[in-house]
C-alpha cells in the first residue's frame, strides 16, 4: 500500500476517536491539486476524509495555523464542523450544496453575499498572539526552494515581486483572517448559506486579498494592482515548487 491509503487506512480503523458509527468509503473525491480525500459515510452522516499532502511544509502549509484559524470559525457557521485533525489528517463534515463557478462571480447578489460573509469573517478578534503574515517572507519561502540556475534566469521577476511584496506589507493595514486560496471552487451554496472550504493556506493576512483572488482588478482598494501582481507571482512561485 502507498502512503495515502496506509492513513486511511489508519484512519478508519480508528473510527472510535471520531464517530459513533463504523465508517464506509464511499468514493474518492476529485478536484484536489495536492491533497487525497475521500467521501465517507458514517452512519447516518457523511464526512470528508483529507489526507493531507506530504509536501505541505514546502508548500507553505501550516497545520497548526489552519486548526487554529478553523476553530475560530466554527462559531460562524460558514465552515464545516471539523471531527479530528492532526498533521497528517482532517475529517470534517460533508457540505451538500452547489459549487460555485466563474459565473457566480458575475451576480450582483452573489458578490453582495460573499462580502457579508468576508466582513463578518474579518471581524472576528485574532488571538494576542496571532502574527500578521510577511508576504516578503511568504515569497522567499518558495524562492528559496527554487534551483539557484532559476533563481538567476527569473532574477528580474523576482526582484519585481520581492518588491511589490515589500509594497504590501509596509502599507497600513491590520490583519484578519484571510483565506489566501479563495477560488470560485472552494465556495460551496447550500440552503444554509455559502460554505467556504479548504483552509490550509490561510493565515492573518492582508483584508483585500481575498477579494482580489476572488474579483481581480475590479475590486476597489488603494492597492489592488500591487496585491493582484503578489497573488499572480506567488502562484507561479507555487507552480514552480509543486512541480
Amino acid at each position: 500500500m502507498n502512503r495515502v491509503e496506509i492513513l486511511l487506512e489508519q484512519t478508519l480503523s480508528g473510527w472510535q476517536s471520531w464517530s459513533a458509527s463504523k465508517p464506509v468509503v464511499i468514493e474518492p473525491l476529485e478536484g484536489g491539486r495536492t491533497n487525497h480525500s475521500f467521501l465517507v459515510e458514517a452512519g447516518s452522516q457523511q464526512v470528508v476524509v483529507r489526507i493531507n499532502a506530504e509536501n505541505g511544509q514546502s508548500l507553505g502549509i501550516d497545520r497548526q495555523r489552519e486548526a487554529d484559524i478553523l476553530s475560530l470559525l466554527q462559531p460562524v457557521g460558514c465552515v464545516p464542523e471539523i471531527r479530528f485533525m492532526n498533521d497528517q489528517v482532517l475529517i470534517s463534515e460533508f457540505i451538500a450544496g452547489h459549487q460555485w463557478t466563474g459565473d457566480h462571480l458575475k451576480s450582483t447578489d452573489n458578490f453582495e453575499k460573499i462580502t457579508q460573509l468576508l466582513n463578518k469573517i474579518q471581524a472576528i478578534p485574532l488571538p494576542e498572539n496571532s502574527q500578521r503574515r510577511s508576504y516578503v517572507d511568504y515569497c522567499q519561502h518558495y524562492i528559496q526552494q527554487l534551483p539557484e540556475s532559476r533563481q538567476a534566469s527569473e532574477k528580474s521577476i523576482i526582484k519585481e515581486l520581492i518588491c511589490v511584496a515589500e509594497q504590501v506589507d509596509q502599507s497600513s493595514w491590520a490583519p484578519v483572517i484571510s483565506h489566501h486560496d479563495l477560488v470560485p471552487e472552494n465556495l460551496i451554496e447550500t440552503e444554509q448559506g455559502v460554505f467556504l472550504l479548504d483552509w490550509e493556506y490561510a493565515a492573518y493576512g492582508h483584508p483585500a486579498i481575498d477579494f482580489v483572488r476572488l474579483y481581480g482588478g475590479d475590486y476597489s482598494h488603494p492597492i489592488t494592482g500591487q496585491v493582484l501582481l503578489l497573488q499572480q507571482g506567488v502562484d507561479e512561485l507555487w507552480s514552480l515548487v509543486q512541480g
